[in-house]
């Protein structure tokens, strides 16, 4: 390929996505979207091993071939063109392209899917970068003030609460989620830690538990908090891409996002949300402006990004969009299902996540009751069934993640394995 004919591939992937055409294309030839049929031309389009199951999505996700094949152009354009692309080559050519223009067009993609301005969203590399930053840039907090968490938190976000009690000499509370636990259990659980500890300023909620798929109510509990004038940071690393929902009616002010899981773009792709109106109550980075700037990009110190895992944000939301999130949704339940539906009668396993709707999507852990060894028997589910999962030792469980390459015969493949493992223990 010549140098003009480069020209014209890349910006051609600029102003139409390759991810979203093709999946319009599939689209349109299956009515259905919640049709066996519909996903079988989903799955066609990912390039996943044949060696085992992968039923570990929740780690990071695999990208559609169209958006694998969008970010291999935009790493070629990124790798041909350099900083020229960063500002040099506008600044002498107003036509040339231009990463923080492409940027911005993305961040506007992300805003309009959310319902918030665009000047509320900003990349990081990640949920936890997210998160850690909100957590420590949030300035309300006065020596002790307290601080809450559930056990349920992912450990870095955990550890970043932590964190605050040398940082800024908070008290520190941890709450322990009910197991099970119900929709008002899960209210009262963090409505009781306030009220036990009255000076309470900020809690972290985790709206899709990474180890066991429970949802929790982010709405119903931020609206209490606030009553006690309490605020809350939440991290959607697993909910938003998986679980159908209206972001803007969950009445949140700081949110970690994840890109790079179940919305299906490159690693290293984050999002970080401030509602404008909170914006000075979360710190800027000390290169990045003087204090009292309301500016969301003053408050992130990422560095060079991985400029054409950014790029390639827009052929993953894209491809999702063209599926539909209420079908992504409807999907990953039946998913679930499709295993769980196995063990409702069979006191040998615990399914992790509760049967209410409102508290689990695709994302779920079991345990086998005569098991005592969570990582042992992950890797008898990948030694001797080739089915990937993970472990999850505090609750002696196992957590399958399905992605939207999984079928339903491989989710019977997992209940087939967990029944001979049950069966041999007796």
């Amino acid at each position: 390929m010549d140098r003009r004919d480069f020209l014209r591939t890349t910006a051609a992937l600029a102003s139409v996505s390759v991810a979203g055409s093709a999946v319009t294309a599939y689209a349109q030839s299956a009515v259905n979207k919640d049709s066996d049929a519909f996903w079988k031309t989903i799955i066609d389009q990912y390039k996943v091993t044949d060696e085992f199951i992968n039923l570990n999505a929740g780690h990071w996700g695999i990208m559609s071939e169209p958006v694998r094949k969008a970010f291999n152009e935009h790493t070629a354009f990124i790798n041909a063109y350099s900083s020229h692309y960063v500002g040099h080559g506008r600044s002498a050519n107003p036509s040339a392209r231009n990463y923080n223009v492409e940027r911005m067009e993305i961040i506007d993609m992300l805003a309009a899917k959310l319902g918030v301005q665009s000047d509320e969203l900003v990349f990081t590399r990640g949920a936890t970068e997210s998160m850690q930053l909100l957590i420590s840039g949030y300035n309300k907090i006065n020596p002790g003030d307290t601080v809450l968490y559930a056990d349920a938190a992912y450990y870095s976000m955990a550890a970043e609460m932590r964190h605050l009690e040398v940082y800024r000499g908070a008290n520190v509370v941890q709450l322990t989620m009910p197991d099970p636990v119900d929709f008002q259990g899960s209210i009262d659980l963090f409505e009781q830690g306030i009220k036990d500890n009255p000076g309470t300023k900020l809690i972290l909620l985790t709206h899709m538990a990474n180890r066991t798929g429970v949802i929790i109510p982010v709405k119903e509990i931020t609206a209490m908090a606030r009553s006690y004038g309490a605020d809350v940071i939440v991290d959607m690393a697993h909910s938003w891409g998986q679980l159908d929902y209206d972001f803007v009616d969950q009445g949140v002010d700081f949110v970690g996002f994840n890109l790079h899981k179940w919305i299906g773009a490159p690693l290293g792709t984050g999002l970080m949300y401030i509602k404008k109106s909170r914006m000075l109550d979360i710190d800027t980075k000390s290169s990045k402006g003087a204090p009292g700037n309301d500016d969301i990009n003053n408050r992130t110190q990422t560095g060079t990004m991985n400029l054409a895992a950014v790029m390639a944000v827009r052929d993953a939301l894209n491809f999702v969009d063209a599926i539909g999130i209420k079908h992504i949704d409807n999907r990953f339940r039946a998913l679930r299902h499709e295993w769980t539906n196995e063990f409702i009668d069979d006191d040998r396993v615990d399914i992790l996540s509760p049967e209410d709707e409102r508290m689990h999507c695709g994302l779920t852990s079991f345990r086998i009751n005569a098991h005592d060894d969570a990582r042992a028997l992950g890797r008898t589910l990948l030694n001797d069934y080739a089915i990937n999962t993970a472990a999850i030792p505090e609750y002696n469980g196992i957590r399958v993640a399905p992605g939207l390459y999984s079928s339903k015969e491989d989710m019977r493949a997992l209940a087939a394995a967990i029944k001979d493992i049950a069966n041999k223990l007796g």
